[in-house]
């Protein structure tokens, strides 16, 4: 049998050599200086704004709201769908940190045969080991691969953000190239109305057969319009149904209205709700307490890890005697004196410096473009109400008399075919405008975070 003294023995004096060893191993890069967490943001998960409800049926659809539009992204959005099986690279990891050792216990076996003097004896010997890691890495391991799968989570919910926004701004581009359509097809018509009197006239003997063909001119010129009108409203309804996700090959008709005109909220307010939901904020807040639990991790990975073992050995006699029975129990201990993992640290630490150095630059660049989208957004409104108090209201009136004095011969059609390239252009000008501010107001919550008129939900930008 063993004897347990001396087993006693064996491991007190191991154990102050250990001690001391890792005594050394435990000092280093004691200083490292860590950057603060939570500096922009909190260092925490935040789920994006998403309307409740559940995804339409696409077989059943005959309309989408933005609500809808908003709910079914969420659902089935590809790049939502992509980043979320990224997930299950984190979760792997999450579940390979939480086996306690590092390696699999180790079994060996020998026998043999002894000779001497014409005599031989039989001789047998088993052992297993383990090796062991005795800094903490198992639990520091743990923490580094849930930080990481936090991360991941992060990534998740950064793009469901930016998939809600861009869903908004198509929603709003539609409607918006709809009115440009309505209005190059009232071009049209007036158009129409002019090569038709033009066409009487030239008939009639009063007019130029050139006035004919400068009216023909501009009613292909007012047709062109409509054309890159219903081609921008395709384009963009086919983007829209692949960011969302539509399997059909059409997407239903978008519905809805746009709000009206404001001002932007003060840029401090936003800039404190930006800090408090913006999705990349904590995410770059993320990846520095995850570069962090890969440094602490990375330190103690610099430690020895023993191996222990237990041997058993059988060793017969040569002659009449009993045989031997030899337990003994081994203890293998590296020496960190030149590699002391001065790479992984190193790694790591440049690691944590370069998340540090990007969750500032991303706090910057964010508030930049805050600050910018704002200021767009009202010039776009102040152009759209100039447009709104000076031009729109008398567009239908201004055809109507242009219509009327070329009937009349007050005006020839050169004029009118000036006057009606002006208002068309002006009529550009004004959804250009109003395009602006709807799609600056969408990046300013884009930026924010987080729906800004939450308690005006019919009126939201």
């Amino acid at each position: 049998m063993l004897d347990l003294s001396f087993a006693k023995k064996v491991a007190r004096l191991t154990t102050i050599a250990g001690s001391t060893l890792l005594f050394s191993c435990a000092t280093i890069d004691a200083e490292t200086q860590l950057p603060e967490p939570g500096k922009f943001a909190p260092a925490e998960l935040t789920r994006p704004y998403v309307p409740t409800g559940e995804p339409v049926d696409p077989s059943a659809a005959s309309a989408m709201t933005l609500e809808e539009l908003l709910v079914f992204a969420d659902s089935e959005s590809p790049a939502i769908q992509t980043v979320l099986a990224r997930m299950g690279i984190a979760d792997a990891q999450v579940s390979g940190a939480k086996i306690l050792f590092p390696d699999n216990p180790e079994l060996s076996f020998g026998v043999g045969q002894r000779r001497a003097a014409g005599a031989s004896a039989f001789e047998f010997e088993a052992s297993i080991q383990q090796r062991l890691e005795i800094a903490g890495e198992p639990g520091l391991r743990l923490d580094a691969a849930r930080d990481q799968q936090k991360l991941r989570e992060a990534d998740v919910q950064e793009v469901r953000w930016s998939v809600h926004v861009e869903v908004h701004r198509l929603f709003v581009d539609i409607l918006l190239v709809r009115e440009r359509l309505e209005q190059a097809e009232r071009f049209v018509e007036f158009a129409e109305s002019m090569r038709d009197i033009a066409a009487r006239q030239v008939e009639a003997g009063e007019s130029s057969p050139l006035i004919l063909l400068v009216a023909e001119a501009d009613l292909a010129q007012t047709r062109e319009a409509v054309i890159e009108a219903r081609r921008s409203l395709e384009g963009l309804t086919t983007r829209l149904a692949a960011v969302i996700g539509w399997p059909q090959l059409e997407l239903p008709p978008v519905e809805g209205t746009l709000p009206p005109l404001r001002a932007a909220p003060n840029p401090s307010d936003l800039l404190t709700l930006m800090a408090e939901h913006h999705p990349e904020l904590r995410t770059r807040e993320l990846a520095v307490l995850a570069e962090q639990s890969r440094l602490a991790l990375e330190h103690r990975e610099a430690w020895p890890e023993p191996t222990l073992g237990l041997s058993f050995g059988r060793e017969a006699a040569l002659g009449p005697e009993a045989g031997t029975n030899l337990w003994l129990i081994n203890m293998s201990l590296p020496l960190p004196f030149w590699r002391r993992n001065q790479e992984g640290r190193a790694l790591a630490q440049a690691r944590l410096q370069i998340a540090d150095s990007e969750r500032a630059a991303t706090a910057a660049r964010l508030r930049a473009e805050l600050t910018e989208a704002a200021i767009a957004m009202n010039a776009a409104a102040e152009r759209v109400t100039l447009y709104e108090t000076s031009v729109v209201p008398q567009l239908e009136e201004n055809l109507a008399l242009l219509q009327r004095a070329f009937e009349l011969g007050e005006v020839d059609v050169h004029q009118v075919s000036q006057t009606r390239e002006r208002l068309l252009n002006a009529t550009g000008q004004y959804i250009d405008a109003r395009i602006t501010y709807y799609e600056s107001a969408a990046m300013l919550e884009g930026l924010v975070g987080t729906e800004i008129w939450t308690n005006d939900t019919e009126n939201t930008p």
